[in-house]
């Protein structure tokens, strides 16, 4: 009935069926056939076997892009902050502020120098 099971440090099952592995866990739609594996292992004890999955670990590549990616939205975000706070201003409906105008400047300053940080990418 079931063939090549492994069971996951969390408790799931990966199983073969027609030739694909499949992720069996104890709950949703896979509830009842889940509930009929561990009946199955229960009777059959050795048809099972523990099975480790290593994490995926992006190259350094590809932790760069994604740190860019970061970067860059939130340089996109202090862009907006700024523009709404000179809006604002222009329009009377706040006080200048040159500290703040400021520390969204170097905010954006640090953010652009982050390729450039000791450690980069793994250690932002």
């Amino acid at each position: 009935m079931f063939k090549n099971i492994r069971k996951l440090e969390d408790g799931s099952f990966i199983i073969e069926k027609n030739g694909y592995d499949y992720h069996v866990y104890n709950g949703g739609d896979y509830l009842e056939e889940y509930n009929q594996l561990t009946q199955y292992i229960a009777e059959n004890p050795n048809a099972v076997t523990d099975y480790k999955v290593d994490k995926y670990k992006p190259s350094k590549e590809e932790l760069a892009e994604e740190v860019r990616a970061k970067r860059d939205y939130l340089l996109t975000q202090a862009d907006i902050l700024l523009i709404k706070y000179q809006e604002q201003v222009e329009l009377g409906v706040i006080n200048a502020d040159d500290d703040y105008r400021l520390s969204l400047l170097q905010y954006k300053e640090n953010l652009r120098n982050v390729p450039e940080q000791e450690g980069f990418p793994e250690n932002v």
